[in-house]
């Protein structure tokens, strides 16, 4: 059903509306592991059991005086669907105060209730996603708004980092509650890392990307990253300047 319902609005076609697209989206998950179990949890979610997780908006969506660092709202596990916009939970990263917070669909003046993501916004969302994995026709990143025959992208490796075993668990148990604070764990030397000046950033910009990659050898990533004042390695950040100097004496362009 969700299938029908993106192509039909992709291809300006008419199709029915479920009455679930009004319906908060929910996450089903499971209390299996044991740094969650230690924090806050309410009587009714046992060991093992399964709750709901509210996607919540993030434009209004959290009680006053959170966010989506403090706050996750669960609720007991419910199969009356529609009792969905009604439910009532509390937060996981609360203290044990009895506090209950309730689900609504609409903006709340006094900011006490929480307001989740309904499944009509989430599919519209996806529409909107852009593909990180491909590249559009002409060669560039892949945005919300590219058409046409999407391109392969290719990954250049860099660093060998060797990782925490752990994260196997997480990926294989989906429904774990940790997931949702997931951190990879990496064991390597922290190295100095430098971000290239924003008025430089304003100048290389107007070279374009591809032209910089090929001027300077370096990958999609990286250069991506030096562009947007992420910290890279000085080497790196050494040999993008001097490919951008080569660039800039050789047109006559005056920036």
């Amino acid at each position: 059903m969700p299938t029908s319902i993106l192509l039909s609005k992709e291809l300006g076609l008419k199709s029915n509306q479920p009455t679930w697209l009004q319906l908060p989206a929910m996450m089903r998950m499971a209390m299996t592991s044991p740094n969650v179990m230690r924090t806050f949890r309410p009587d009714w979610l046992a060991p093992f059991n399964f709750f709901y997780f509210p996607l919540l908006s993030d434009l209004g969506g959290y009680p006053s005086g959170f966010d989506r660092s403090n706050f996750k709202f669960i609720t007991p596990p419910e199969s009356n669907r529609t009792k969905w916009s009604t439910l009532k939970g509390v937060n996981l990263l609360g203290t044990i105060d009895g506090r209950t917070y309730q689900i609504s669909m609409s903006p709340d003046p006094s900011q006490r209730k929480v307001i989740p993501e309904s499944m009509r916004i989430i599919l519209r969302q996806y529409l909107e996603h852009p593909e990180a994995k491909s590249l559009g026709p002409d060669g560039a990143a892949c945005l919300s708004t590219t058409a046409g025959l999407l391109r392969r992208t290719s990954i250049l490796a860099g660093d060998i980092i060797p990782v925490g075993k752990e994260t196997d668990r997480h990926w294989e148990q989906g429904e774990d509650p940790s997931l949702l604070d997931f951190k990879l764990h990496e064991f390597r030397e922290r190295r100095k890392s430098v971000a290239a000046d924003p008025t430089d950033i304003k100048r290389w910009e107007k070279f374009g990307v591809r032209p910089l990659m090929r001027k300077s050898g370096l990958s999609q990533k990286v250069v991506y990253a030096i562009l947007a004042g992420a910290p890279v390695r000085p080497r790196t950040l050494a040999a993008f300047k001097k490919a951008c100097h080569e660039f800039n004496v050789g047109t006559s362009t005056v920036f």
